[in-house]
């Protein structure tokens, strides 16, 4: 499964001249993976600002697809871009993405969901982020790569927005929490097609996979892009409304386009102006600490971050239930446990940490986001 290779290289080259924007590596798995960074020069810490992720095609490398644009975006909505790259395989750069031909995977031993999420909490560790606003796009292989962490890595993720990819057929995909999807496709696409994908699942049962997931109405709002542009194309916008949580599915169908990323004037839609429009509407409720406050209940988790343990304060010697996950929304432990007691950690690796916390009968107080150093 060959990427078309974007000719966008008068993109790049504008935003060398920009002191923000830094090629970084970071160790992971043993490997030293790479990314780009893109802060905006309006970011000043002082408030919590959405990160968005852009995933490359397969073949395709961090530069090159930095070329789609989503800094120039940045600039003025003040985000925070990251443009990681896969690691390279005998059919180039590839994530480990779950799209699969005859059973046949590209990099299956590589720990690309665990390399994201690693890199989400070092970038959080070094700017003011906004937790409940991590957003994923990619293109191709790393459409496919987007859906995968839609599917494992949902309680970080507040939505998506997938070009020319969908779900793999080698994944098991089971989320979390229902999660905003935006889609875009071409129906000439010869690489992964529209109606025929021999890596994963076709468009339409793709949306059927989201919407039925997200609990969405089933019966869209369909209207038609303006046709503006001399390129053959015409674009239809499908709206799946209604969903859990507030959630939606959009699919932008293009008629007639292929294997590409479309940008305006020259098409009659942007797809990087419309993600970020798509994604920009939504937020993670998953991370937010529940505010519910009583005067007989309030409780101290302390220090954080830690080394070996940690420990409740309340003004109540009261009995809580816990939940703590790792950084891939994987469930460690649960059970009650005084708010007096002083919990041993010693069994974790360094890391970022949920803990959901009870009371006895199960009601939710509040979330920690904890760190172990």
């Amino acid at each position: 499964m060959r990427t078309l290779i974007f000719s966008l290289s008068f993109l790049f080259l504008a935003n060398l001249v920009s002191a923000q924007q830094v090629n970084k590596t970071f160790p992971f798995g043993g490997l030293t993976r790479q990314y780009i960074e893109y802060v905006p020069s309006i970011y000043d810490g002082s408030e919590a600002v959405p990160l968005v992720i852009c995933l490359h095609g397969l073949g395709d490398n961090m530069t090159n697809f930095s070329g789609i644009g989503m800094n120039h975006v940045a600039d003025t909505a003040n985000f925070i871009v990251l443009t990681p790259q896969a690691v390279g395989s005998l059919m180039g750069n590839a994530w480990n993405s779950g799209a699969s031909s005859g059973g046949s995977q590209i990099n299956p031993n590589v720990n690309d969901v665990g390399f994201i999420a690693a890199l989400i909490d070092s970038t959080m560790a070094h700017y003011n982020i906004d937790q409940r606003r991590i957003y994923v796009t990619g293109f191709s292989l790393g459409a496919f790569m987007t859906n995968r962490l839609a599917c494992q890595l949902g309680n970080r993720i507040a939505a998506i927005a997938s070009v020319a990819g969908t779900i793999g057929s080698s994944l098991n995909c089971t989320p979390n929490r229902a999660v905003p999807v935006c889609h875009f496709h071409g129906t000439a696409d010869g690489t992964i097609s529209y109606t025929n994908n021999s890596y994963g699942l076709n468009v339409d049962a793709f949306i059927d996979f989201w919407v039925s997931n997200n609990i969405c109405d089933t019966t869209p709002i369909v209207t038609n892009l303006p046709n503006t542009a001399p390129d053959s194309m015409t674009v239809e916008h499908y709206v799946y409304g209604n969903g859990e949580n507030n959630t939606v599915v959009e699919l932008f169908k293009v008629n007639n386009a292929g294997h590409t990323w479309l940008f305006t004037p020259n098409n009659d839609i942007s797809y990087t102006k419309e993600i970020w429009n798509f994604l920009s509407r939504f937020s993670s409720t998953d991370w937010v600490s529940i505010e519910k406050k009583t005067t007989d209940f309030e409780l101290k988790v302390f220090p954080n971050p830690f080394n070996s343990h940690i420990q409740f304060e309340s003004i109540s010697q009261d009995l809580i239930y816990i939940e703590l996950f790792d950084n891939i929304g994987r469930q460690i432990f649960n059970g009650f446990h005084n708010t007096n007691d002083i919990f041993s950690m010693e069994h974790l690796h360094s890391g970022l940490y949920i803990m959901k916390i009870y009371s006895k009968d199960k009601t939710p107080l509040s979330i920690q986001k904890l760190i172990k150093q």
